[in-house]
């Protein structure tokens, strides 16, 4: 016969339940569900010891974490941040929300896609080394001393970023039809897996798949992912109201950081639409009292201090960082193409001080020892595409103010290619791994342009030329450049059927 204490003790768990120990609670260890767990009404369960099977054999250890009956039943529901965020973000003032990076299983394919450890500093040394250049919108300290680890495997948001840069540093293979590769499909679709960890390296994955998009001239994905970019961005509280709570930022390098990639956002969104204005912009119009990217060396080294930043209505001067000199190169593209957008042939005030500033932003970019030729390049396409309505044919036979500048524009920047971009090597003759694209809009306008006109001029009749190979060896860095080529021949069998 039993005793009562030994029949009590059947009732008993050998150990405390999960939820008891974790939040370090007395446990009464009660089957199937302790007090505590019932009174609250918590998901409760207790380990115990690997059961033996019929056979004699200990069962697997997956099965060593035993629910209780209850807990089997219960389907419940975890909120994450991001939801309470947009739901009812006013419970995340009491500060009840816990979060944590996301951590997860990395499917071993696209491990094996980014490669061991030292083929993955060796993406992260060319992205830093060319594209960085052009488009510093991570940061190189914080990406070496957080997320270029061992470890990085369990972080599914670094290995997408890592993903990601090694996407944009792949050259396309010679010979192939399209640049959607493999490793460019499995990007997107890994992102749409890591998304929801509502991460800034998530989003600056994000940035570099649309860049890599518009570089290769696959649309219309660049146009909805720089909009997919906007949101995500929006989403984190980057350049939005202060209202918004989201993660605290705790150091000048990180603000710098969400700044950066809110700019790298702007300068795209504006960019993709460069040959066809009139589609709305994902992201808002900067303001005057936005604060542009501070000095580029000093960011790298992590750095920033609050006595070096400046604002768009800064004056311009040689102080300012390269990629703050390209913001507000996009600002004014932006504000072109607004113009293009609107009844832009009544509007000679907006058209005249539009080409005023372009022009004066270009004199200083060029007046200096070592200009930036991918701010160049970017400035040269937004004139361009000021004056491209009145650069075709039929415009330019009109006899107006505007058709004569645009011959003017026309000729200017023939001369100014000849000087600037091929004699000092600015277009032709640059390492295509250096290149940004922002420079092949323009040349291909200049082109067509030539063509139309019919213009015999040896000089004009070189820099075509020259423009043409131009396009050929940077089509070895970016696919588009081929895409324009292509264009051009179309131009040419309409041009011959006229």
């Amino acid at each position: 016969m039993q005793t009562p204490s030994h029949e009590t003790s059947l009732n008993l768990a050998p150990q405390s339940c999960q939820s008891c120990r974790s939040r370090k609670r007395k446990c009464d260890k009660t089957l199937p569900r302790c007090s505590l767990c019932a009174k609250h009404n918590r998901n409760c369960g207790y380990w115990r010891p690997e059961a033996l099977s019929h056979s004699g054999t200990a069962s697997s250890p997956e099965r060593g974490w035993h629910p209780s009956p209850l807990e089997e039943k219960a389907d419940v529901q975890t909120i994450d941040f991001p939801t309470i965020l947009f739901l009812d973000p006013a419970l995340l003032q009491h500060g009840v929300v816990e979060t944590s990076p996301m951590t997860g299983a990395v499917p071993h394919h696209i491990l094996q896609l980014l490669g061991n450890l030292d083929e993955i500093k060796l993406t992260a040394t060319r992205f830093f080394e060319h594209i960085h250049q052009w488009m510093p919108f991570i940061s190189k300290k914080r990406f070496y001393d957080l997320y270029l680890q061992p470890s990085f495997h369990s972080r599914p948001d670094v290995v997408l970023l890592l993903l990601a840069l090694k996407l944009i540093t792949t050259f396309p293979s010679a010979g192939s039809c399209s640049p959607q590769t493999a490793l460019y499909n499995s990007t997107k679709h890994y992102y749409l897996e890591v998304e929801r960890s509502f991460s800034i390296l998530a989003l600056q994955a994000g940035v570099l798949v649309a860049l890599y998009e518009l570089g290769h001239g696959i649309y219309p994905a660049a146009f909805l992912s720089i909009g997919t970019c906007a949101r995500y961005a929006h989403a984190l509280g980057i350049n939005v109201s202060r209202t918004v709570p989201t993660r605290k930022v705790l150091t000048l390098v990180e603000v710098e950081e969400r700044r950066r990639v809110w700019w790298a956002i702007v300068i795209l969104d504006r960019f993709v639409s460069i040959g066809c204005p009139g589609r709305p912009f994902a992201t808002a119009d900067p303001k005057l009292d936005d604060f542009l990217p501070a000095d580029d060396a000093a960011w790298d080294q992590g750095t920033v201090k609050l006595d070096r930043f400046s604002t768009l209505s800064s004056p311009m001067t040689g102080h300012m960082s390269k990629f703050a000199l390209l913001c507000q190169a996009a600002r004014l593209l932006g504000q072109v193409l607004h113009h293009l957008s609107t009844d832009f042939t009544s509007n000679d005030d907006v058209w005249i001080q539009l080409d005023r500033t372009l022009q004066s932003m270009l004199a200083a970019a060029l007046n200096i020892d070592c200009p930036d030729y991918d701010q160049i390049t970017f400035v040269y396409s937004a004139i361009v595409a000021l004056h491209t309505p009145w650069l075709s044919s039929d415009a330019v036979e009109i006899d107006t103010h505007r058709s004569r500048r645009a011959k003017i524009i026309l000729q200017q920047i023939t001369e100014r290619i000849s000087a600037n971009l091929l004699e000092r090597q600015c277009f032709l003759g640059r390492d295509p791994e250096d290149m940004s694209p922002w420079g092949l809009y323009f040349a291909y306008r200049i082109c067509g342009a030539h063509m139309r006109t019919g213009s015999k001029a040896p000089h004009d009749l070189e820099v075509v030329k020259s423009l043409r190979e131009g396009f050929m060896s940077i089509n070895v860095r970016w696919n588009v450049a081929g895409v324009y080529l292509q264009l051009l021949e179309a131009q040419e069998a309409i041009h011959l059927e006229a």
